[in-house]
């Protein structure tokens, strides 16, 4: 959506707008598209040639602690009192606009969605689940400049009210564990148990498409048959006819279950791999972990590539304490366990290289900061952030590392009576 709003900007495109203020309210000017003016524009059903009253219904029981206001709550379309479609002229037709809702309700990360993924370094964006409450858990992420890895958080109890969040862990050893069981579950050897265990399923939903046909075709003779008593049995008499009616109805509404159970079993059992489609897969397997690992693949190719195959990620990180468990859930139903290491405190963050920590120490001694600056500098060296040294980094690292330090530009005396200067600032 981000992207839509800046190509809008791009050729200069602006959006109109009434005026909310007191003065020249209600007139019409022209404004820069945003974010908000984008998604309104796509949720109102009047481009959709519609006319509709009732979008949002106010709950009396849910009010806000602030302003005694009832909250607001947005309706489904089904819900609407008032929805009168070909009203006008639209700009799409309604069945788009309908599967335009659809795919943005899809694309929001709320209630059991897993929302469109997204270019962030957590991979199971959308597809981690807590395993101590079974609520869905969101990233948190950090900023850019601190460099530092998102985390999984179950943070929903705690907005509902509860004292603390539920549990949270540092992504990364996480998407580690994830990202190996997938490429090992992609593998050329795994592939080929697979589509081997894939013939198998094949074989079996033949042998079960057949049971139901017969079970169906049982069914019908047997509609047939009560049709056949109740059209010979004798009208007059009601009592036998009314109870070879309710008999017949009976084997009707069987005929009728046995139908919707063939059609759906048949819906869910919608596949088969050609020997195209085999080869094609074959050939992936080979080529996806260079894919995966090359520089031009992004991290929101890399989580599409994770959702073709995995359907949801349990986590838990309490059980054990320094441990979190992995349950991941594939798309074939089957389930992998995992344990991994919890991230120690400041383990993955930033740190100074360790052959400038040692040329510090080296030259704490003897010289000033500014000058043990200025050499790692000449060095090529440079600070956790990749900055130049400056001598508040040399400063920090004397007094971190416990470094005898005495004050800048103070004199010793040598061994043989004479002045010399101190090396080292406080």
């Amino acid at each position: 959506m981000r992207a839509v709003v800046r190509d809008l900007k791009e050729q200069g495109l602006e959006l109109p707008t009434r005026v909310t203020a007191k003065e020249r309210y209600g007139s019409l000017i022209w404004k820069v598209p945003t974010l908000s003016a984008v998604i309104r524009i796509l949720h109102n059903p009047a481009y959709a040639g519609a006319y509709v009253y009732g979008r949002w219904e106010y709950l009396s029981e849910r009010r806000s602690p602030k302003t005694g206001k009832a909250s607001a709550r947005a309706r489904s379309v089904a819900q609407w009192p008032v929805n009168i479609t070909a009203h006008h002229p639209a700009y799409l037709s309604w069945e788009e606009f309908v599967k335009n809702q659809e795919r943005l309700r899809q694309n929001w990360s709320h209630e059991g969605n897993r929302g469109v993924p997204r270019e962030g370094s957590a991979l199971l964006q959308g597809l981690v689940y807590c395993s101590v409450c079974g609520r869905k858990m969101s990233v948190q992420n950090r900023a850019a400049k601190d460099q530092r890895s998102p985390s999984y958080i179950c943070g929903r109890g705690y907005q509902d009210g509860d004292e603390k969040i539920c549990q949270s862990m540092t992504s990364r050893p996480v998407d580690a564990a994830v990202v190996e069981a997938f490429l090992t579950a992609v593998s050329p050897i795994s592939l080929q148990v697979a589509t081997q265990v894939l013939d198998q399923v094949e074989q079996d939903l033949i042998v079960q498409r057949r049971q139901r046909e017969l079970q169906l075709e049982q069914a019908r003779y047997e509609v047939r048959l009560a049709q056949r008593q109740y059209d010979a049995v004798d009208p007059s008499n009601r009592l036998v006819a009314a109870e070879l009616e309710r008999r017949w109805n009976e084997k009707l509404e069987r005929v009728a279950q046995l139908e919707r159970t063939y059609t759906q079993a048949e819906r869910d059992a919608e596949w088969k791999l050609t020997a195209e489609e085999r080869a094609a897969i074959t050939d992936l397997s080979g080529d996806l972990p260079a894919i995966w690992s090359a520089e031009t693949t992004t991290n929101q190719e890399r989580k599409q590539l994770l959702r073709m195959a995995i359907e949801s990620v349990q986590l838990d990180g309490i059980r054990q304490a320094g441990q979190v468990e992995i349950q991941i859930q594939w798309r074939s139903g089957t389930i992998t366990s995992l344990i991994v290491k919890r991230a120690a405190p400041g383990e993955g963050s930033l740190k100074t290289p360790a052959e400038a920590v040692s040329r510090i120490h080296e030259m704490a001694p003897r010289r000033t900061y500014a000058a043990i600056a200025a050499s790692l500098n000449r060095a090529g060296l440079r600070s956790a952030f990749g900055r130049r040294f400056t001598t508040q980094h040399i400063g920090y690292i004397c007094r971190r590392d416990g470094l005898t330090k005495s004050k800048p530009n103070s004199r010793l005396k040598s061994k043989d009576g004479s002045d010399t200067a101190s090396s080292v600032e406080s």
